[in-house]
């Protein structure tokens, strides 16, 4: 435990410093050459698509093109570790610095986000360098015919599948402040895309590349949207059984709960958002060291994405500091990924770990708070959950089993959760998603008891999974 503080103590401090450089010239510095840079780099791929067309694959001009691009791509790896290069509408950003063109130039640009679009390509990423020949095949690929729309991405992925650390990424558009879906995404796809973020997340840090924040962020807004202000789509997460892995299913748990609660702390959109990235990657240095290492190993992988803005530190800060008691003053971030980190761990499903039912695990949490957690945000996650927070088993005073579907709702309603019957008062088990209202029928009905699931034989996940929003 000793060396662990030391080395905390010791990452704090620095963190400290670099927010203290991060106003200073020589982060202006790096976001300047990186525009240069990056710009110089976009008009080299818009010249190797255009030569792509005109020239044989061994002419002169496309040797001398394919080499300078190739250079250019080593200098700006070495400066940022992975270059990711990535098209919003009619802008284009290389690692989250926006590229600007004199109004002469936007013609380029226009061209490349054309050459791409057709190609159903929002970004290129690099995570190594290539050589010109490898150069010169991407410009022949995006140069080539697009494929039928729908595959085109993957048509060109396809071509370009034996290229050492290239990818390709979907297509982006800006939402306008304030803008709501016309129709709410809905949350069993957005938190399937999640599942298969993370996975790829964890597989570009396995493999030594830096992962790119801005596609996080984008599926952080889209669960945002989907899962509303009803926290009981966060909550079940955690009670699912995966068949992705313990890992991935936790950090998508913990993100979910991670935005309602920042939700009811009420944290602006872009605060939000940078929350659900920072829960997102909270746990990255598994794959880099075990428990009693993790928070600073990946507090390092972070670092090695240079340059610093507010989003970044937070994830930083938040990173290193999420198992922190709430006595040691850590950042907010920090305390709110303490509250659902400890809670997924106490109620998901984990083999060889106890699975505590979730009204017994937030009874244990909030008898730690002011120490543990911070005292008012855990009075807003209980507030958010209820006294039976959803997948809790109760028996009733008539001997039936049900299922809590809903969270505290308001403070009239806190005790009486949305239920769906599992079994009846002779043991028979529910067909069918019949739901109860525990505060309309609260005259004739009440909790009795909370059950262990676990012990029980009663898979709560399974029977959540199917089961559709409870009414407010």
């Amino acid at each position: 435990m000793g060396g662990r503080a030391v080395s905390i103590t010791a990452m704090q401090r620095s963190l400290e410093k670099a927010v203290a450089r991060a106003s200073l010239a020589d982060d202006r510095d790096l976001a300047g050459r990186l525009r240069d840079e990056g710009q110089r780099l976009v008009f080299l791929l818009n010249g190797l698509l255009r030569s792509s067309r005109l020239y044989q694959a061994d002419n002169a001009a496309m040797d001398g093109l394919a080499t300078e691009t190739s250079q250019m791509l080593k200098r700006l790896l070495a400066l940022l570790g992975a270059v990711h290069i990535v098209l919003v509408e009619d802008q284009i950003y290389v690692n989250e610095v926006r590229v600007r063109m004199k109004e002469r130039e936007q013609e380029l640009l226009d061209q490349l986000v054309l050459e791409l679009g057709r190609h159903e390509v929002g970004g290129l990423s690099f995570h190594s360098p290539l050589e010109p020949e490898d150069i010169k095949s991407v410009g022949r690929a995006l140069a080539a015919t697009a494929a039928e729309p729908g595959q085109a991405r993957a048509a060109l992925g396809a071509r370009l599948i034996g290229l050492p650390g290239f990818e390709l990424g979907g297509k982006y558009r800006y939402r306008l402040k304030g803008e709501k879906l016309a129709v709410r995404r809905d949350a069993g796809e957005v938190l399937r895309r999640g599942i298969t973020l993370v996975q790829e997340t964890l597989a570009q840090l396995a493999g030594d590349r830096l992962p790119q924040p801005l596609v996080v962020r984008r599926v952080v807004i889209d669960l945002v949207d989907a899962l509303g202000d009803n926290p009981n789509r966060a909550a079940i997460v955690a009670l699912r059984r995966s068949v992705h892995g313990v890992g991935t299913q936790h950090l998508l748990s913990v993100t979910t709960l991670a935005l309602q609660l920042g939700r009811a702390v009420g944290l602006s959109d872009t605060a939000l958002s940078d929350l659900g990235v920072a829960a997102m990657l909270h746990d990255v240095g598994y794959t880099r060291s075990d428990r009693s290492g993790h928070e600073v190993a990946g507090a390092r992988m972070l670092l090695r994405q240079r340059g610093f803005h507010e989003g970044k530190i937070r994830r930083l800060q938040a990173t290193l500091e999420h198992h922190l008691p709430a006595e040691s003053r850590p950042s907010l971030f920090a305390r709110v990924l303490r509250i659902v980190d400890d809670y997924d761990v106490l109620v998901a499903p984990r083999p060889g770990a106890p699975q505590l039912p979730p009204p017994t695990a937030q009874a244990a949490m909030w008898a730690a708070r002011g120490t543990l957690y911070d005292p008012d945000l855990m009075a807003l996650f209980v507030r958010m959950m209820g006294l039976y927070p959803p997948g809790s088993l109760l028996e009733l005073s008539d001997g039936r089993w049900v299922v809590s579907l809903s969270g505290g709702r308001d403070a009239e309603r806190f005790a009486w959760p949305v239920a769906r019957p599992v079994r009846d008062k002779d043991g028979r088990p529910y067909d069918g998603a019949e739901e109860m209202d525990l505060f309309v029928l609260r005259e004739f009905l009440r909790p009795k008891r909370v059950l262990n699931a676990v012990t029980q034989g009663v898979d709560v996940g399974a029977l959540l999974d199917g089961a559709p929003p409870a009414r407010a």
